[in-house]
């Protein structure tokens, strides 16, 4: 073999494994690219999968009160519930369905005829209620909380003029607070959820039955 041919042997020879070797390493950055992108996609489900899990309240939970007018209006009054955290009340029902309302004035009315005033399937039970604590402003199951009666309207800086009831965790600050006022009483005005009729709601809300039934 001459000189030139063995000089273009070794030239060929060092071609193809530099050929080769380009090629292995970018099989080798392809397959780490792959994984790495392979990764991200897995997280980022992982994520969306959190993100769902986060968001989605079973029945006996409160959801955070919407502050849009298209999602957040009391089902009562139309005012935007979320501007009134001292005093709004919300209630879900068996499909999953929830209505806000600005105030327990409101829930009232709702509670007492909710086919009057859903947005949703009337013939679906309600399955919880939370409303603001007077003392705390936190949310409260209101199934298990006690309410005050409360019929002075000046008495509290409510929402709306016709008033509402006062919610507390436990019957003993209930009374605590009648106990502050001559003309309130434990017997006639410490009432619970289930205790809310026709007079109670029409009381707080009387001017939206009336306007439901024109």
């Amino acid at each position: 073999m001459t000189t030139e041919e063995d000089t273009v042997d070794r030239r060929w020879v060092l071609g193809t494994i530099g050929i080769g070797a380009a090629a292995g390493l970018a099989g080798c950055l392809g397959d780490d690219g792959d994984d790495i992108e392979g990764a991200g996609d897995d997280e980022d489900e992982d994520e969306e999968d959190n993100e769902d899990t986060g968001d989605e309240l079973t029945l006996s939970e409160p959801a955070a009160f919407p502050e849009n007018e298209d999602d957040g209006v009391c089902a009562v009054c139309s005012m935007i519930a979320a501007e009134y955290p001292n005093w709004n009340a919300q209630v879900v029902h068996e499909d999953g369905h929830r209505e806000y309302m600005c105030s327990k004035g409101c829930l009232t009315a709702y509670y007492f005829a909710p086919d009057k005033f859903t947005s949703g399937d009337a013939d679906e039970e309600i399955a919880g209620v939370w409303a603001t604590c007077f003392q705390s402003g936190d949310l409260i199951d209101a199934t298990e909380a006690y309410f005050v009666y409360e019929q002075e309207r000046e008495r509290q800086d409510f929402p709306m003029p016709m008033g509402s009831p006062l919610a507390f965790t436990n019957r003993e600050e209930a009374v605590s607070y009648v106990e502050e006022y001559d003309e309130l009483s434990e017997d006639e005005h410490v009432i619970t959820l289930e205790d809310i009729d026709r007079e109670v709601a029409e009381f707080y809300r009387e001017p939206r039955f009336e306007e439901m039934s024109d």
